[in-house]
Order: C-alpha cells, then sequence, then structure tokens
C-alpha cells in the first residue's frame, strides 16, 4: 500500500449501490431552484436521526433502511456541489460534522436499545462506540498533518494487486473501485443491512465484527499519522 496525494477510488458500496442512483439523481437536482448542498446534507443528518430514533424503539429494520438512505443522500449532497460548481470549506466541514455526529448518535441508539432488550453485552456497546470515536479522531489528524507535510489527505489508493485476484482488482481499477471493504463497508454492514436484514437476536454479532472492523482501520490509520510525521523533519502543528 502506498501513499498517494489524489483522492482514493470510490468505496465498494459507494460505486456499486449508490453510484448508479445517485448520479443521475444529483445530475437532475443540480439546476433546480432551492436545491443547494447543506439542505441535502441537512436532509441526509435528518434520516440519521431518524434511524436513530427507529432504533431507539426497537424499530431494527426502519433504522437500517434509514440508515441506508442517510448514505445515499450523503453521497448526493457532494455530486450537486460538483454540478453546481458550489463546493466549499464550509460545505465539506458542515458534512464531515453531520457524518460524525449522526453515526455517533445511530451507534449509540442502536446498542443502547440492544442492551436494553437484553441482545448485547455491555463490553462490546462500549467497545463499538470507543473505537468509533478512535476511528473518526484519528482520520481528521491523519488528513491534518498529510495537508500540512503535502500529502493530500494522507489514505492509501486502495488498488491492492494480490496474486490469484487479478481479474477483481483489474474490474475494480477500471470502474475506479477499491478492490477490497473498507471502513464505510462496516459503517453500512453494522448500521444499514445487518438491522435492516438480521433478527434482533443476531444483532450482537454485527455490533462485534464493527468493533473488529473499527478497531482495524483505527490500527492502519494511527499507523500510518507515525509515517506522515516521520516524512517531517519538524514538528508538524
Amino acid at each position: 500500500m502506498t501513499m498517494t496525494t489524489a483522492g482514493p477510488p470510490r468505496m465498494i458500496w459507494a460505486r456499486l449501490a449508490v453510484d448508479p442512483l445517485a448520479r443521475p439523481l444529483a445530475h437532475r437536482l443540480a439546476p433546480l431552484p432551492g436545491v443547494t448542498p447543506n439542505r441535502i446534507t441537512a436532509m441526509a443528518f435528518g434520516l440519521a436521526l431518524g434511524a436513530a430514533a427507529c432504533f431507539a424503539t426497537g424499530s431494527y429494520r426502519w433504522g437500517g433502511l434509514l440508515f441506508l438512505a442517510r448514505y445515499f443522500f450523503d453521497c448526493v449532497d457532494g455530486m450537486v456541489a460538483r454540478e453546481q460548481g458550489t463546493g466549499s470549506a464550509r460545505g465539506a466541514a458542515l458534512d464531515i460534522s453531520a457524518d460524525v455526529v449522526g453515526t455517533h448518535v445511530v451507534a449509540a441508539l442502536l446498542t443502547w436499545r440492544l442492551l436494553t432488550d437484553g441482545h448485547l453485552a455491555p463490553g462490546p456497546a462500549l467497545g463499538l462506540l470507543a473505537l468509533l470515536g478512535i476511528h473518526n479522531w484519528a482520520l481528521g489528524h491523519r488528513k491534518h498533518l498529510a495537508e500540512r507535510a503535502g500529502l493530500g489527505d494522507g489514505g492509501f489508493d486502495h488498488r491492492w494487486h494480490l496474486p490469484g485476484l487479478r481479474a477483481w482488482t483489474a474490474y475494480a481499477d477500471r470502474l475506479g473501485m477499491a478492490a477490497f471493504p473498507w471502513v464505510l463497508e462496516v459503517e453500512i454492514i453494522v448500521f444499514g443491512l445487518a438491522p435492516l436484514l438480521l433478527p434482533a437476536d443476531l444483532l450482537a454479532w454485527s455490533v462485534w465484527f464493527g468493533c473488529a472492523g473499527y478497531g482495524v482501520v483505527a490500527l492502519v490509520t494511527l499507523g500510518r499519522i507515525q509515517r506522515i510525521a516521520a516524512r517531517e523533519p519538524r514538528e508538524l502543528p
């Protein structure tokens, strides 16, 4: 894996499940009066709160569905911004704030309800919340250090060419897509697909999966922070 100063390819869920519908929708929405990226961001945040409310009341399937809708419109807002040429630092800050706050509220109320219903022990519930927080902190810190060091966002390019998987990785390259799942897929599975598709008594397994996924991603990100810092001869602010 190598650092890149360019943006990474689209994640698998975004490229295959979201883009085919989100791109044409954004193209149609962009010319409409009153449609702005920030308003779509606000709608996505409202869907996150709706998902959290559903989880809090034990409506797991509705919560999962609303969370998937939240991510869909979280993609649409950026596409509309590009179509309109209205992207801004303020809009990007609003978008990441809505993402982080919305996902944490969803995680908190999902785990709280599973605890209340006796489907989950306190350990994995607290672990998921802690690791989600560590991941988001490490991601933001990595991007800050990388920008100061002139390395873009400091991420890797997600183009892993492994023996025996050359056909798949070549296909992913043609689509401009990551070859393997990463943190987005963890989020979609834990807060979207698992509550939508699994019975409540099996959702503890998705929480454990989330702990493992966020833990691995956080460790990788922390390692990249150290490597980025090592490239800079002076202390980065």
